[in-house]
């Protein structure tokens, strides 16, 4: 049997915006460990469910986990999952721990998503994740509750939480919304630059703001030895701005290039998100990254293609077969004529997972959908992306 062990369980927690607590994010059926309201932090980590969860992977069993599910489907179609990319992460502690030669009593990593504020509205987002998605969403679906939710409740702040192991995370992830409008992160960082500046910072940022009230980013930044900044994107210019609702494409690179300039040790990333939106935009703006040498300095392969799972009807998935089969073909004659970083495997990647199954049935979904945005924000798909609408039968 292919080994499915997986290391995240055992040193890793991951807080919702909702106050629900993971075992990981790379996953579409998450299983909950514990709720924030509900319970502390300690609690959860110490707690029966993740126990329990943690014995499926020393059983060699993992596969029974709805949680892991999509890793394991990643693998069946021989691309890398996150477990292994995690495992690879972490290989000084995978063999022990999964042996129990060690134990670990504390995390050593932790995911943090304080809640749903966010100044954009993606289109491949939603308002359990983005507030600037609620007047929208209001006018879609005006029965609907939109609120903000916050990770954790007033009188058990998240930063009282997470205290009794600000000493001895390894790594410290922020994520959202958008990390960067919440004070509590800001805290954090003060926090953790007094008592453990060694630890390891990575985020998930828009890269609109880079400062909030008196708390500036770059300068806590300058505090740690380890930063990796990864800004996420769906495109460039006015198609980047159309799928992006927020996004300032000008004041991105602007930001970009303040970053590389002040902070030369930060490990700039950027991911970008792959979906029917931008399905052959992609290859444009894999070219317009390398024309403007924004990597330059920095490591080619930290650019990221990530794909979009959820909604399904936004995935690649969901495009028709003969659609899919022109996708194909332009990603094989662009990856054989272009050597950039890792975009070729990526790419390569996003063709196994797009015809790994057919779900062209839900293509009407995305095709209403993006009508009805494009009538509520006065756009327009088909001027925007004519290739893709084309193909699309969009008019």
């Amino acid at each position: 049997m292919k080994d499915h062990f997986c290391i995240l369980p055992f040193i890793h927690m991951e807080i919702q915006p909702n106050g629900k607590v993971y075992p990981c994010c790379h996953s579409n059926s998450p299983t909950e460990m514990g709720n924030l309201h509900d319970e502390s932090l300690s609690s959860i980590w110490s707690g029966e469910k993740l126990a329990s969860f943690q014995d499926a992977f020393r059983s060699g069993k993992p596969e029974v986990l709805p949680h892991c599910k999509d890793c394991l489907y990643y693998e069946s179609l021989e691309a890398k999952s996150w477990r292994e990319v995690e495992n690879k992460n972490w290989s000084h502690l995978s063999a022990k721990v999964e042996k129990k030669e060690i134990h670990i009593d504390k995390p050593k990593s932790i995911s943090i998503r304080f809640s749903n504020l966010c100044n954009f509205s993606c289109r491949t987002c939603r308002p359990s994740t983005s507030t600037g998605w609620f007047k929208d969403a209001k006018f879609l679906n005006p029965k609907g509750e939109y609120q903000k939710i916050v990770s954790a409740p007033t009188e058990r702040p998240l930063m009282s939480q997470i205290d009794p192991f600000l000493d001895t995370f390894h790594h410290v992830y922020f994520a959202g919304g958008e990390p960067l409008m919440e004070i509590e992160h800001y805290e954090i960082l003060e926090s953790l630059a007094k008592r453990n500046p060694n630890v390891e910072l990575s985020y998930d940022t828009n890269l609109s703001i880079l400062s909030l009230g008196k708390h500036s980013a770059i300068d806590l930044w300058k505090d740690f030895k380890k930063v990796n900044l990864s800004a996420s994107v769906d495109g460039f210019g006015e198609q980047g701005e159309f799928i992006r609702k927020g996004l300032d494409w000008s004041l991105y690179l602007a930001n970009w290039n303040k970053i590389k300039k002040e902070l030369p040790h930060v490990r700039m990333m950027m991911n970008f998100t792959l979906s029917i939106y931008n399905v052959f935009h992609v290859l444009d703006f894999i070219d317009e990254v390398k024309r403007l040498e924004l990597f330059a300095d920095n490591d080619e392969s930290d650019l990221t293609i990530s794909l979009v799972e959820e909604p399904e009807w936004q995935s690649l998935q969901a495009l028709p077969q003969h659609v899919k089969e022109i996708v194909k073909e332009k990603y094989l004659t662009y990856t054989k004529e272009n050597n950039f970083g890792k975009v070729a495997h990526d790419l390569d990647i996003a063709i196994k997972y797009m015809l790994g199954e057919d779900k062209s049935k839900l293509i009407g979904q995305f095709k209403v959908f993006n009508t009805k945005i494009d009538l509520l924000r006065g756009e327009s798909f088909l001027k925007l992306f004519p290739r893709e609408a084309e193909l699309l039968e969009i008019r």
